[in-house]
């Protein structure tokens, strides 16, 4: 028999519970005066919209005294965008943001995420023999847009994932997809030199490294362990860096999505990113910081990328910045 669930009233919450939370999950919430909610639950200790609930580890809030004490370097990339798409998609990510407003992002949403540019904006259209590095592969969601935007029709693909569970999940996907043969997994965490890293296995799209100073301050507290523990879930693992993973092969488009940690896996990829100039789709919206510091990494890395921002989802994550060089460039088959 299924475990019974307890229902009670609303007017007993605070009797019952003492203390409780309350999560709204549901989507036209996000259009809604969050007031009339917060005094329908006057005992609450917090009453909040998914998109407005954040994770150290995972994803970071911003107000407006931030985006006011950093306005010069928003602006500074703003103006490197290429298009308009890109530009009132940025404001809109920061509105969404500092206002904890999805409505903002509502009119510039494009799906499927990291390909909805293809055949529309030349930097970002992908060829028929496409090398892809799918960074934070997940269960396989992503290549299957990509094979569904290509066709099936590409070169190789590297599908680098080291959660166990995410990981057995996506050699299904790749196996039912039938593209064993031209796909390559990489069951290692990504990052900016070859070394032992605390990950987070979670089984989910949120399994990721650890933030250093949450496992710095599991050391410094000797909740670590011998094993390896410095939290529920955090074990020692071996991290890989892209261009240990490449090698001398070529890789035409990385798609990233690491949960925070993009720039160190950019900075173990300075030689592929630097020989192979690919397209790329990382994910920017995790830290506070992300829109600048990775512009500005690669704009060091390959100076002439031209740079693209896209929102993929109605709330204030899975936004995208792009880089590419494709237009005007000849394919070699």
């Amino acid at each position: 028999m299924p475990e019974e669930t307890a229902v009670i009233p609303i007017s007993r919450l605070q009797e019952e519970l003492g203390t409780y939370n309350v999560l709204l999950c549901f989507f036209r919430g996000y259009r809604e005066d969050i007031s009339e909610f917060r005094a329908l639950f006057p005992g609450a200790h917090v009453v909040d919209y998914l998109s407005s609930i954040y994770d150290r580890g995972v994803l970071e809030s911003m107000d407006a005294t931030y985006v006011t004490d950093h306005l010069k370097e928003f602006n500074r990339i703003y103006n490197l965008l290429e298009d308009k798409l890109s530009k009132d998609s940025m404001q809109a990510y920061l509105n969404a943001k500092i206002n904890k407003d999805a409505r903002y992002l509502f009119p510039y949403v494009r799906r499927p995420q990291y390909f909805s540019e293809s055949g529309i904006v030349e930097d970002l259209t992908l060829h028929d023999n496409e090398v892809l590095v799918n960074c934070g592969a997940y269960t396989g969601d992503t290549l299957k847009d990509f094979l569904d935007v290509c066709n099936g029709r590409f070169r190789k693909i590297y599908a680098c994932e080291p959660d166990p569970v995410n990981l057995e999940k996506l050699r299904d996907f790749i196996r039912q997809a039938g593209i064993e043969d031209r796909t390559k997994v990489v069951d290692k965490c990504l990052g900016d030199k070859r070394e032992a890293v605390r990950f987070l296995s979670q089984g989910t799209m949120l399994s990721r490294v650890e933030a250093a100073g949450t496992a710095a301050g599991a050391e410094a507290a000797g909740t670590g362990g011998d094993d390896g523990v410095a939290e529920a879930g955090a074990v020692l693992v071996q991290a890989e860096t892209l261009d240990h993973v490449l090698g001398g092969e070529r890789a035409s488009a990385i798609v990233m999505d690491v949960e925070g940690n993009e720039l160190k896996v950019l900075q173990g990829g300075q030689q592929v990113i630097q020989r192979d100039e690919p397209l790329l789709a990382l994910a920017a919206y995790h830290k506070k910081e992300d829109l600048v510091v990775l512009v500005d990494f690669l704009k060091a890395l390959v100076p002439d990328y031209r740079f693209y921002f896209r929102v993929h989802k109605p709330m204030a994550i899975d936004a995208v910045l792009y880089a590419g060089k494709r237009a005007g460039e000849r394919v070699n088959g």
